[in-house]
């Protein structure tokens, strides 16, 4: 887990926000993207790329991930995801 969180800091570092997370959001950040990215088709995934990733906001127990094509989801630790509205 220690190497992934190597290479998913390295992939992220450009993230506004990424490097101000504990151990335990980014974790979070971890579980909740792949399962928000493995629900999408591959064209659709390739809008919400680690790329398009350009800012995250950490609450107690939610995270707020926004995309430089204007779309924003909340993170719950539950490993589930809204879109913010």
């Amino acid at each position: 887990m220690k190497v992934i969180n190597m290479f998913r800091a390295f992939t992220m570092e450009s993230v506004n926000g990424y490097n101000l997370l504990s151990d335990t959001h980014k974790n979070m950040f971890d579980e909740t993207y792949k399962k928000h990215l493995s629900s999408m088709d591959l064209v659709e995934r390739r809008r919400y790329s680690e790329n398009n990733v350009i800012k995250i906001e950490a609450e107690i127990s939610v995270l707020r991930v926004y995309f430089n094509h204007g779309e924003s989801f909340i993170y719950m630790h539950d490993h589930k995801w809204v879109k913010i509205p």
